[in-house]
């Protein structure tokens, strides 16, 4: 069989392979959040840009099935393993499609609908188009590459550093005209995202950010980062290819840019370990250069392609493996524990059953509310409550929709009249004075204009604001303070008050401003977080 027969069986068999596993398997918990965002078309989401909604929307309407949901990310992730094959500098078919078997995320995690995946295709067709910019430094390619460095960062936030890596690669480019028109394209094809974000207080900003941080270094987190990216390359030659691709010395300045992208995504990340949690994940896309590099440097080392192809069989069954486990709902063993991916149809059920066709709230979670909406077929709500962290259901008009009708909270009981006021937003903080533990702070409450007439009815308008007080992460204790809902009566108000904080010791705590629900000691999480200091 000719190398061309090759490469369209290698192509087509992992398409096929990523559209039956996407049609066969449940849906992974955030994925049925990402179907939710698409049905709130909207520039911007809380966590995400909004690509990946746009995309489960247009498979969804050829589908409403999780076929829908993933057809278009399983399409984008073949043709990025396409794309990269194309810039391979030396090419050897067979060597890359071991790489490609080796590499298990890219299997299994390719028909995923999630940002990761097609964050990968828009990666390597940045440097496609990169390319072809520095081959061709015109016009027309830079208007090509802005374009898709604004999808890029449009798919996730993560794209922008492929941007800078590539430029500090390449610091000439500064000095022709072509690279000013592909930025002056991007930030103006980006612009309606960054004033979704400015007229919703930057919420993606504060959460990314500041709120993801620990207070305090472990150095499990980086353990924890290091054989994550082992695992994620492999699972068993990822040490391998990371090696091969750190080993080898770029050739070109596309080869250049994928080596500073790789180098420069893994230690970006490491460092972040300094601040809190770095997931395996962001690292992604790496996975290009990792790709490039490794297959460029083991193309002249045979010992090293005997490790890769005598390990290659063991990778292949241990994907197939896993891809029969996630398709297949078998019985909990000692060694196979349940998973998001079975089961999803029967808890759905039964919590219908439960609510007797009542709205159902659930608290504490935004994957609940969003396979229960997906498998359910109805509308569920996510309350966010200052024991957990905001999402895009502080953001969505649900919760308006059920507000003084009768609910069932999933996990506690039925409510004949319910109340959570999560799109209250609470900001420009300011501490005013600390006097030992008298704390006055100055904010501003920013309300939906229809609540209003909620506030002034006793039965919602007596709820209080409260300063939560958290430690590590965790609440420690609420703070009752002497403004009710009541004094609210404006959309946009300024508002000072004094608390006692007479049960805190000596030092510094995070706060946030949180209010009352018709749940009993559930308080929504209304603000940022802020510091404050007792003396």
């Amino acid at each position: 069989m000719q190398s061309n027969n090759y490469r369209i069986l290698f192509y087509l068999s992992w398409l096929i392979l990523h559209l039956f596993q996407g049609a066969t398997t449940e849906l992974f918990d955030d994925e049925a959040y990402y179907w939710v965002y698409s049905l709130f078309p909207s520039w911007g989401y809380f966590d995400h840009p909004p690509v990946i909604a746009i995309l489960i929307k247009a498979g969804c309407l050829i589908s409403h099935s999780e076929f829908g949901v993933r057809l278009f990310p399983a399409i984008l992730s073949t043709l990025a393993i396409y794309l990269t094959e194309t810039l391979l500098v030396k090419k050897n078919p067979y060597l890359f499609y071991a790489i490609c078997g080796s590499l298990a995320l890219a299997q299994i995690g390719g028909m995923l609908a999630v940002p990761d995946t097609v964050l990968m295709f828009f990666v390597v067709l940045f440097f496609w188009l990169y390319k072809r910019f520095i081959e061709r430094t015109n016009y027309t390619n830079a208007i090509l590459l802005g374009i898709c460095m604004a999808l890029l960062v449009y798919t996730k936030y993560h794209g922008i550093l492929v941007i800078i890596f590539t430029g500090l690669s390449n610091i000439k480019l500064l000095r022709k005209p072509q690279t000013y028109v592909a930025i002056f394209i991007a930030v103006l094809l980006f612009l309606p995202h960054l004033y979704w974000q400015h007229i919703n207080g930057y919420p993606s900003v504060q959460f990314h950010l500041f709120e993801r941080n620990s207070e305090t270094y472990s150095v499990k987190n980086t353990i924890e980062f290091i054989l994550g990216q082992v695992v994620l390359a492999g699972p068993l030659m990822g040490w391998l290819l990371i090696i091969a691709s750190l080993l080898y010395k770029p050739l070109t300045q596309t080869e250049k840019a994928f080596k500073y992208t790789l180098v420069g995504f893994y230690l970006f990340f490491l460092l972040s370990t300094l601040k809190g949690r770095a997931e395996a994940n962001w690292t992604v896309p790496a996975f290009i250069g990792l790709i490039v590099l490794s297959h460029q440097y083991l193309i002249d080392h045979a010992k090293w392609r005997k490790w890769l192809y005598y390990s290659l069989p063991l990778t292949l069954i241990l994907v197939f493996t896993a891809r029969i486990l996630m398709i297949i709902d078998m019985p909990p063993k000692w060694w196979l524990a349940k998973d998001e991916f079975h089961q999803n149809k029967i808890w759905v059920n039964d919590i219908k059953r439960k609510a007797g066709g009542l709205p159902v709230v659930f608290l504490d979670s935004y994957q609940k509310p969003s396979k229960y909406w997906f498998y359910g077929h109805d509308t569920a709500f996510g309350l966010n409550t200052s024991r957990y962290r905001r999402n895009n259901y502080n953001f969505w008009n649900v919760e308006d929709s059920i507000i003084s009708r009768p609910a069932y909270i999933a996990g506690y009981r039925r409510v004949d009249n319910y109340y959570s006021f999560s799109k209250v937003m609470i900001d420009n903080t300011k501490i005013c004075q600390i006097k030992g533990k008298e704390v006055s702070i100055r904010f501003r409450t920013v309300s939906p204009v229809h609540y209003l007439e909620y506030f002034k009815k006793d039965t919602y308008g007596n709820t209080p604001i409260y300063l939560t007080i958290y430690k590590n992460k965790t609440p420690y204790k609420d703070f009752s303070s002497s403004i009710i809902l009541k004094d609210i009566t404006r959309p946009v108000q300024e508002n000072i008050v004094t608390f006692t904080l007479d049960s805190l010791n000596t030092g510094n705590y995070a706060a946030k401003f949180s209010i009352g629900t018709c749940v009993p000691r559930r308080l929504t999480m209304n603000s940022s977080e802020f510091h404050i200091s007792i003396q």
